[in-house]
């Protein structure tokens, strides 16, 4: 009895010294990052006294997992966040903004106008107009400097999270030798790999498992996976053949690479990814839309005038090339195919992305695809065999407004691929090609003039210009108008007309007449003829109005008046004019880091509440430890006594067998 008592007391001590022990190391680590309260366990001999079990920690791999989660979705929004921010804040600037260059361009327009005459008020303009494509470079340049800052954080966040990868690889090691010692679970270790994989988080979505050994495997939201067992990963950033703007990453295994999904990859490096593909690549081809709107509008308009010299006007603006990307394979034949927006049709220039690829022997097609990489509809189907091209080599695409060389389709195979965006680099491609305020043609490419002999008090004024084309028009290439063009408009009364050519033949006749505005397109004259004109009020018989190039005056600016009307008109998508556009677009990021901010405010107290139910469970609370420390002391007490009175009894029974 003595020693059964003995033992039981002696398991006591054994259970309750334990018990302290652990009690002290929770209070210990109190403050220590990633410490999960333990607790040791012990269960009735069937024998008598009390059997020590392990000291395992106080973990819900549940509640670990969400907070994981919450941790990844708070670091994507607040990534998100705070690079939206920060164009948000540089946007707002007035003196950043478009709007006011815009402003000050067409202002110096119009007084160009007041003056057509002035050297001075010319290179105003042209100034005004300099600055403006300055500010585009600018403001593309904002963009391609986060850009940049996106990659420099990229590159530091794989580094550490490459690193955090390789220490829970190294940590299974550990875990798997420590454990394989000691029927104990190496509680520390598996605190530091859980620390670890909530650190992990913040740069990706990721999910954790246990395998059979119970070491901790962790994969990507897709599943695919980062370490495994004793053997980690590597996650690197590689070029994008077909995109150079776009961000590829892949997972190293050493030996071979696997291409890596970026939806949705969630964390720090979620946000970066989704911040450089969307709103980076948004504005960056919408800044280029602008670009393109802007250049393609006045080059057109400018070249319906006379510039200060009485030449045709020339194009003001220049656009950069339009970058093509294919697969390594194709490099060779990138040189042979060229792309470049149709004059005049800039309108139909979208944000998207064009896919080029061959579909038979003689067809082509090309595909677009929104900034998400899906699909805008079918595909533009033509055949160059069955098209015209024009001097330089290039097919007219009239449904994409796109122009497109291909100087060797015999090297160009079924299964090759190459991709192109018109609006990608054109703001910081734009440039003034205008070298001075002279090429601002501002004056008509026409006059007109009513005979003083007229009976009645009609006055012709020139409505329209639409063609200057001397392949095209009624304008020859020095400028004058061709013989057989309409020179001259007689009404044989007040409701019908003849117009006449340079030798007074009738070129056509109209009848009926009830509108005097835009006399030769009622006639069926005014596309081959380029312009058109109106009469003030009903004329009488007899009365006569000349058209010719030498009606002209020093100070006319009846195209410079069309080219400040460019500011009113919808030209960026055929949708909007220009300073609508650009507020749309600030707009547009006042919003985006509005919603984003939301999102970040939301997911943090969603990542808090997580923490505090892990807490409650697994953090170290200092009065629970007290007591329990204070129970134990009595627990080891009591056993004490009891070890103390089974002493006792034996020895008082030995002194009886004595």
């Amino acid at each position: 009895m003595g020693s059964s008592l003995y033992s039981i007391g002696l398991s006591g001590l054994q259970s309750s010294n334990a018990r302290i022990n652990t009690t002290g190391q929770n209070t210990s680590n109190v403050d220590t990052e990633g410490y999960s309260r333990q607790r040791t366990s012990t269960s009735s001999s069937p024998v008598g006294g009390v059997v020590l079990r392990d000291t395992s920690r106080l973990v819900d791999n549940f509640i670990s997992a969400q907070v994981r989660s919450d941790t990844s979705d708070f670091s994507y929004y607040d990534t998100y966040h705070s690079m939206m921010t920060v164009s948000d804040n540089l946007l707002a600037e007035d003196s950043v903004a478009l709007t006011g260059y815009l402003d000050k361009a067409f202002n110096a327009l119009q007084t160009a106008n007041n003056d057509p005459t002035s050297a001075s008020l010319r290179q105003l303009a042209h100034s005004s107009l300099n600055n403006l494509v300055e500010q585009y470079k600018t403001l593309s340049g904002m963009v391609t400097n986060q850009e940049g800052l996106v990659d420099e954080q990229l590159s530091s966040s794989l580094i550490d999270l490459n690193a955090i990868t390789a220490k829970i690889s190294d940590l299974n090691g550990k875990i798997l030798r420590q454990e394989g010692l000691s029927i104990s679970p190496a509680n520390e270790l598996r605190d530091q790999q859980e620390l670890l994989a909530k650190d992990l988080s913040k740069y990706l979505d990721i999910k954790t498992q246990f395998n059979d050994k119970g070491l901790m495997t962790i994969q990507l939201a897709d599943g695919q996976p980062l370490v495994m067992d004793q053997h980690p990963t590597e996650l690197k950033v590689i070029p994008n053949q077909m995109n150079p703007k776009k961000i590829d990453l892949v997972v190293s295994f050493g030996d071979y690479d696997v291409g890596l999904k970026t939806d949705n990859l969630g964390g720090s490096i979620g946000g970066l990814v989704d911040f450089r593909s969307e709103f980076s690549v948004y504005a960056d081809r919408t800044l280029g839309q602008h670009a393109i709107a802007i250049a393609d509008a006045m080059n057109t308009q400018n070249a319906k005038g006379l510039d200060a010299n009485g030449n045709f006007g020339r194009d003001l603006f220049s656009l950069g090339k339009i970058s093509i990307y294919s697969s390594q394979d194709n490099i060779s034949k990138l040189p042979s195919i060229s792309v470049k927006v149709s004059a005049g049709e800039a309108t139909k220039i979208t944000k998207d992305s064009y896919e080029l690829t061959r579909t038979d022997d003689n067809r082509f097609a090309i595909t677009q695809f929104d900034l998400n990489g899906n699909s805008t509809g079918p595909s533009t189907l033509f055949d160059p065999s069955t098209m015209k091209m024009d001097s330089d080599g290039y097919y007219k695409i009239d449904e994409l407004g796109l122009d497109i060389r291909l100087a060797d389709l015999s090297a160009i195979d079924h299964d090759d691929v190459f991709r192109f965006s018109p609006t990608e680099g054109a703001a910081t491609n734009l440039s003034l090609q205008a070298k001075n305020g002279d090429a601002l043609a501002l004056s008509a490419p026409v006059g007109v003039s009513t005979s003083s002999e007229n009976l009645s008090d009609a006055r012709i004024s020139l409505t329209s210009v639409s063609n200057t084309r001397p392949d095209s028009s009624a304008f020859a290439s020095d400028g004058s108008l061709y013989p057989s063009a309409p020179h001259k408009i007689y009404f044989t009364s007040p409701s019908s007309y003849v117009v006449r050519d340079a030798s007074g033949v009738n070129i056509a006749t109209v009848n009926n007449v009830t509108q005097y505005t835009d006399l030769l397109k009622q006639a069926g004259l005014a596309d081959e003829a380029g312009f058109d004109v109106s009469v003030s009020s009903m004329p009488q018989l007899g009365d006569e109005f000349s058209i010719s190039t030498d009606n002209l005056g020093p100070s006319d600016n009846f195209n410079g008046l069309a080219l400040v009307d460019l500011q009113n008109k919808s030209i960026v998508a055929g949708k909007a004019n220009l300073s609508k556009a650009f507020a749309g677009f600030i707009s547009y990021v006042g919003s985006k880091t509005a919603e984003v901010a939301g999102h970040a405010e939301s997911s943090e107290i969603i990542m808090n509440d997580s923490i505090n139910r892990r807490d409650r469970l697994s953090a170290v609370s200092l009065d629970e430890e007290a007591v329990n420390l204070l129970k134990y002391q009595q627990s080891y007490s009591a056993s004490a006594q009891v070890v103390t009175a089974a002493r006792t009894t034996f020895e008082t029974l030995l002194g009886i067998m004595r």
